[in-house]
């Protein structure tokens, strides 16, 4: 299978806000800023050897929740490379899937060791394997920028009060569950699609369990079953 060079990962984010990414080669300097366990990554010149180490960083209780994206890691995964990003602080491991229509999605996965001291409120109501991502295997996993179909940085992981620039605000319409509504100040937002639809999770649900946004309804939902929808949605167009 061709590799993804830097004319093609430039061409596969075409469609991001921010553009401007550049594959780093191998070399003392790349080393030096990057997780010493993506120096395979670095270094290898065979696609099939890049996706092998990327995804041995992979913790399998995390894609036990969303075994459809954990599917397409495994059968539409073309290339992973070490990028730089122009809105990201840090490098990436930039994970590029063909699509079902053929075309190719990005999704950056940032460096770990940018969580130290970023933990979000109420992380620990969050399922054991997706906190344990986020803190060794990938510090924010999405495409098109910090938040979309994916897991949201940590700094982006914000109430929903805050993302309705509405602080002092508590309460919604559009809640039909038996549970009391859990509030948007204790609505922590996990992904979601510009406004319009999000996924959100809340100390306040049970265990395993998260809120999905599509405007204008809320909803619970089980939190892998939702967040794999989300995550898989650019696959599916």
């Amino acid at each position: 299978m061709a590799e993804i060079d830097q004319q093609a990962l430039t061409a596969a984010v075409d469609d991001w806000l921010v553009k401007d990414v550049t594959i780093l080669e191998p070399s003392s300097q790349t080393r030096a800023i990057i997780p010493e366990n993506w120096w395979p990554v670095a270094e290898s010149t065979d696609p099939e050897e890049r996706k092998h180490a990327a995804l041995a960083l992979w913790n399998a209780d995390f894609l036990a929740l969303i075994p459809r994206y954990a599917h397409a890691l495994q059968t539409s995964l073309v290339d992973v490379r070490v990028a730089r990003h122009g809105h990201l602080t840090t490098a990436s491991l930039d994970y590029v899937l063909r699509t079902d229509e053929g075309g190719l999605c990005v999704w950056a996965g940032e460096d770990p060791r940018t969580f130290d001291n970023a933990e979000p409120p109420f992380f620990a109501a969050l399922p054991t394997p997706v906190q344990t991502f986020l803190r060794q295997v990938h510090a924010g996993y999405t495409t098109f920028d910090d938040e979309t179909y994916g897991l949201a940085t940590p700094a982006n992981m914000t109430t929903l009060a805050a993302r309705w620039g509405d602080p002092d605000t508590n309460e919604i319409i559009e809640w039909f569950e038996d549970l009391p509504f859990p509030g948007t100040q204790r609505l922590m937002f996990v992904t979601g699609v510009n406004d319009e639809t999000a996924l959100y999770f809340s100390p306040d649900l049970p265990a395993g369990q998260a809120i999905t946004y599509y405007e204008p309804d809320f909803e619970i939902a089980p939190f892998g079953e939702a967040l794999d929808d989300f995550i898989t949605r650019p696959l599916d167009n």
